[in-house]
């Protein structure tokens, strides 16, 4: 196990149950608008390899503007790692709960996690009390693990139950990973889905994986779906990748599907056409 996911765990484990640090983090007093705002300390101080120094310059931030101060704070945390955890954690938690200096460090930390542990890494990632720190750190590692298994990646986002950004971004990643290894499971995954960006992404990035290499199979599934509305994003998506083949592959990929299966592709034309735009194959 690395050094830094050791360090990273004794200041890091600690912040995610910290409640009485949380709450001083939440409560204190910003900067007094008459003060003038200091220069950032990060891009030169907060490099020094001194602990009293960077406790000092801890102090120091919090005269500071708050985007100059959580810079200034993360890269204390960023410093301290190795060389004083203990000021490190004491950084990490005055960083502002969600801000986004502090994301970034937890996303380096669930990647780090997750690559020696994954158990622990879920464990620790659901304690957070930010719905936001937690968000990015269960959608970081489950973009971790999508390249070895996407479908315990996909059970993590499903359990995590965190919709937002995050979750969409992390979501296409993992559908992307899994498509190219199975696009039949990965089918199954998305049609639970509630109507949404992420979904319809999802839809387009499993046509254009699974058509290729089985269209057979990716038309039985598009026939096989029951809900309206995912019917047709499925049929607009599809389609849009039709629309890009040659006249001969479009016609073997056709065969495949009867006449009203092929009916609801066309009735989907105007919409995917305005999704591949330039891309369309002329007629041969």
């Amino acid at each position: 196990m690395s050094r830094l996911f050791l360090i990273l765990g004794s200041c890091l484990l600690l912040v995610c149950c910290d409640k009485q640090g949380s709450s001083k983090v939440s409560n204190a007093s910003p900067a007094s608008p008459t003060q003038s705002p200091r220069r950032s300390l990060t891009a030169r101080d907060a490099t020094v390899d001194n602990p009293r120094h960077l406790r000092d310059l801890m102090d120091q931030a919090e005269t500071l503007d708050p985007v100059e101060r959580e810079k200034t704070l993360a890269a204390i945390v960023w410093t301290a790692m190795e060389l004083d955890p203990k000021i490190a954690h004491e950084a990490f938690v005055k960083m502002a709960p969600g801000s986004s200096e502090k994301i970034r460090l937890i996303q380096h930390y669930a990647n780090s996690m997750a690559a020696q542990n994954i158990e622990e890494a879920i464990i620790w990632a659901t304690e957070f009390i930010n719905e936001t720190e937690k968000s990015a750190a269960l959608c970081q590692i489950a973009v971790s693990l999508a390249e070895t298994d996407p479908e315990q990646a996909a059970d993590i986002l499903t359990e995590s139950e965190i919709p937002g950004r995050d979750f969409d971004v992390a979501v296409v990643q993992v559908i992307q990973r899994w498509a190219a290894q199975d696009p039949a499971e990965v089918s199954a995954w998305v049609s639970m889905f509630p109507q949404s960006p992420a979904r319809e992404a999802g839809i387009k990035i499993i046509a254009e994986r699974w058509l290729p290499v089985d269209a057979p199979a990716a038309l039985a599934w598009l026939e096989s779906l029951q809900d309206t509305t995912l019917r047709q994003e499925t049929a607009r998506a599809m389609e849009g990748v039709i629309l890009q083949q040659t006249a001969g592959t479009r016609t073997a990929w056709l065969q495949h599907a009867d006449a009203q299966l092929q009916a609801e592709l066309e009735q989907q034309r105007d919409a995917a056409l305005k999704d591949v735009g330039d891309n369309i194959r002329p007629e041969e």
